[in-house]
């Protein structure tokens, strides 16, 4: 009986083919998979540093440095807790005393009044009020999506601690795996994936720092109070893509019009607008070139096509597919030659990046040099 062998370029294609309806599949955990990749390589990294500072040396020296980080961000965590509640006490009491001890309830409700005789003539109040049941009901479906993320991203952190304690043997369980063979495909291609997340979020650090910088001369401009406290607000939240720019928007937006007016309303929403534009479509190309060695435009056309298809979460998602992509394709391409390529890294969340799969474009231009 003839034996059925699958060829190598077959093996790739059925690799990507389980990789891409993984994907699909699992894409509603896709933040559980960004915090694990990311908090394992960040614990990995401080747990070794930790380690060598306090002198541990041996087998279990980084284990050790790793629980150092954690009892450290523990106790760093509880004295922030104990801060936000110390000061909100000295606040609280503050609030009551300039308003002579009066009940909570009986505060709000003179808010409320006071909020609804301030409000414009022109404004229909009475038919804002029966549309109150529908204006809230998309902060609870937020307050909900919230409850969810918080839950993804406590998973997340557990297992990547649970990993980076113990991942001796998941590395030599991935280890074993034959390049040739179709888990060793898998392997790769997840490989790209985890190298995509942690350079897509160091692109977004460095995209927060620009956008901080450049948005510090607007807030000076407009003379606003707090500008540390408002700076802060910008960088943190600029870590988190689409959503953190929404928030610091709505807060910067509320207070340009609480202290300047509209005015000074306007003058932010035009400038911030302008300065969001050059950095999705002029910075982001620019550092997105270092690791894929694509032209800026086909760049700038995927960020384009990206933010069409997928909305706002689309200008995060376009550096990874186009990261996973070319080195895939590359892989493709060098199995569809005959060109056998060299053991890959095992892709692990904290291994280096491989180096075994450049992109594409990198390759063509060597024989174009030689």
């Amino acid at each position: 009986m003839p034996s059925f062998r699958v060829s190598p370029l077959h093996k790739r294609l059925l690799a990507l083919l389980v990789f891409l309806a993984v994907l699909a599949v699992f894409r509603h955990l896709a933040l559980i998979l960004v915090t694990f990749v990311v908090l394992s390589r960040a614990l990995a990294f401080l747990g070794l540093h930790a380690a060598r500072i306090v002198g541990l040396r041996g087998p279990g020296s980084e284990k050790k440095g790793v629980l150092l980080v954690l009892f450290l961000a523990a106790v760093g965590l509880g004295l922030g807790v104990w801060l936000f509640l110390h000061q909100g006490g000295k606040y609280y009491q503050q609030f009551m005393q300039l308003h002579d001890g009066q009940p909570l309830p009986k505060i709000l409700k003179d808010f409320h009044e006071d909020l609804v005789e301030r409000l414009p003539t022109w404004l229909p109040v009475d038919g804002l009020k029966e549309r109150v049941p529908h204006m809230v009901q998309p902060a609870v479906d937020y307050l909900k999506a919230t409850g969810r993320v918080l839950m993804y991203l406590l998973i997340g952190f557990i297992l990547a601690v649970i990993y980076v304690l113990d991942r001796a043997p998941v590395d030599a369980l991935v280890r074993e795996l034959p390049d040739d063979s179709l888990a060793g495909s898998l392997r790769r291609y997840f490989g790209y994936l985890f190298e995509a997340i942690i350079i897509t979020i160091t692109l977004q650090v460095l995209v927060a720092l620009v956008n901080t910088l450049l948005t510090l001369p607007v807030l000076l401009a407009l003379g606003l109070p707090r500008i540390p406290a408002l700076t802060a607000l910008i960088f943190f939240s600029s870590l988190v893509p689409v959503v953190g720019n929404l928030v610091s928007g709505a807060v910067l937006i509320a207070t340009s019009y609480l202290h300047k007016g509209l005015w000074a309303v306007a003058f932010f929403v035009v400038t911030t607008f302008v300065l969001h534009k050059i950095e999705a479509y002029y910075l982001n190309p620019r550092l997105a070139a270092r690791h894929v060695n694509l032209p800026s435009l086909i760049l700038v056309v995927s960020l384009i096509l990206h933010e069409h298809v997928f909305g706002l979460v689309g200008l995060f998602l376009s550096f990874p597919v186009l990261y996973i992509g070319l080195n895939i394709l590359h892989e493709i391409r060098a199995v569809a030659a005959g060109v056998t390529l060299p053991s890959a890294p095992e892709p692990a969340p904290i291994a280096e990046p491989a180096a075994s799969a450049p992109p594409a474009r990198s390759v063509a231009a060597k024989k174009r040099r030689r």
